[in-house]
């Protein structure tokens, strides 16, 4: 919004947009991912994404972040090196990490905040320009649970709770990737929802 509130009166009117959607629900968890979208004039719009991924616990409600599902200086690094890997080594799509000559060579750990889970894995999403150019993206990671087992902390609340809900088939995940490209590109290119 302060970035909004800068905004020259002579360039307006400009659109900003804001989607929310639930990519996981259950009882006991829920995963949320939002996209902010803004259009002022320029060739493009920007935009921004966020997820969030809530508990319950004793009845209250509580966020979860990556620094309670990654504890360790290992367990962050692996989280830091699976998503650098990932990011070099995709033939669908082109990073700042791709090619001969790429642009980054090590994907810095503070560009990995933004995540959201469904029933099969973790699933960090870059913001656009972070790791890729924005007609390139979105970029997003998949980490399977299978994998991350063995790399995140055992003890963090999500691990027995997600195995609990996913073993009662008392959920819906509705994580659609070919939606979530095709909306996003569109509010970045447009900063406009259908």
């Amino acid at each position: 919004m302060c970035e909004i509130f800068e905004e020259n009166v002579d360039e307006s009117p400009f659109h900003i947009g804001y989607n929310l959607r639930t990519v996981f629900f259950s009882k006991e968890v829920i995963s949320l991912f939002g996209e902010i979208s803004v259009y002022n004039h320029m060739p493009h719009g920007w935009g921004y994404y966020e997820g969030k991924t809530l508990y319950k616990k004793d009845g209250e409600i509580k966020e979860i972040t990556l620094a309670d599902l990654f504890t360790t200086p290992n367990q962050r690094e692996f989280l830091r090196a699976f998503c650098e890997n990932n990011l070099k080594n995709r033939n669908e799509q082109h990073s700042y990490f791709s090619g001969q000559e790429p642009l980054y060579t090590t994907l810095a750990a503070k560009d990995i905040h933004t995540f959201v889970i469904d029933d099969k894995q973790l699933i960090i999403i870059f913001q656009p320009y972070s790791v890729g150019g924005c007609g390139d993206g979105p970029f997003i990671v998949k980490i399977p649970y299978s994998i991350l087992k063995d790399h995140w902390n055992p003890d963090n609340p999500l691990a027995p709770l997600l195995e609990k809900i996913i073993s009662s088939k008392m959920y819906t995940s509705s994580w659609n990737e070919a939606e979530f490209f095709a909306q996003c590109e569109e509010g970045l290119q447009f900063g406009d929802r259908p």
